[in-house]
């Protein structure tokens, strides 16, 4: 044991002395691996860094897989569902308006949603509107482009769409499927297109949403008043309100049987 000992004392009084003899050379040694950690770090934050939403937005060839998981990382899906939604275990990701079918009345946007798939505890169905990847844009604020992302889960949007809701049959009649299972987006297809709606149902569904609506914008413009809280919500609540008015005047007008193109058309 006692030799052990000595034979290990010996063997660092050797490395100190050579440490001692060649501190210059360890010093440029540390300092080089330390600056190629930087550069070698450095070039990886680069090649994964999301690419500019704009840039993407305006890529020619959307069937390249390549630039579909581009967009669903500058768009931060996983990340705003891993913070907001864990519950979810997967998703669809669906493009739909104006940048899917042109249409010279409604303006040049990139409208996306997310259907989320997985079995939330105590079967509460959440609904995201209010911003996209944890800031309130997407894009920068110099963008020229607007970009608008909906988090939904996949059971309310088919429930909704299913009781002839105009927002989630247009999605479904004009959207694309970008990323996810197919047989889930053609299930929500098939299902709607040969539905037939009765008009009177219709009409009662939104008496009924236009009734929360009406509640949900007194509210947001109360606590406008009071609270000096954001007249976005107050403008956002209008906007729905307003427009489930005017929806409700165009079914009084329909015949007793409504398609799917004429829920769309609202």
């Amino acid at each position: 044991m006692h030799k052990i000992i000595t034979a290990f004392i010996e063997l660092i009084k050797a490395i100190l002395e050579w440490t001692k003899t060649n501190s210059d050379g360890i010093m440029a040694s540390i300092v080089a691996a330390f600056i190629l950690a930087i550069i070698v770090r450095f070039i990886q934050y680069i090649k994964n860094k999301p690419k500019e939403i704009n840039e993407l937005l305006k890529h020619e060839n959307f069937n390249d897989i390549n630039w579909i998981e581009e967009l669903d990382k500058s768009l931060e899906i996983k990340d705003t569902m891993r913070r907001n939604f864990p519950e979810y275990s997967d998703y669809l990701l669906i493009q739909y308006g104006s940048s899917v079918e042109a249409n010279n009345k409604l303006p040049q946007d990139y409208d996306f949603i997310v259907l989320m798939l997985g079995i939330p505890k105590e079967e509460r169905r959440y609904l995201h509107n209010k911003g996209t990847t944890g800031s309130d844009e997407v894009s920068s604020k110099d963008s020229i482009y607007q970009v608008d992302i909906v988090y939904r889960d996949y059971l309310s949007f088919l429930y909704a769409a299913s009781s002839g809701m105009p927002y989630e049959n247009s999605v479904i009649a004009t959207g694309k499927l970008l990323k996810g299972h197919k047989g889930y987006f053609q299930w929500l297809k098939n299902i709607t297109q040969n539905h037939l709606y009765d008009r009177d149902f219709l009409i009662r569904r939104f008496e009924d949403k236009i009734s929360a609506e009406k509640q949900e914008f007194q509210k947001c413009l109360f606590e406008n008043l009071k609270f000096k809280h954001e007249k976005y919500y107050v403008i956002r609540a209008g906007y729905y309100y307003i427009t489930s008015l005017l929806q409700l005047n165009h079914i009084k007008k329909f015949d007793k049987v409504v398609f799917q193109n004429d829920v769309v058309g609202l």
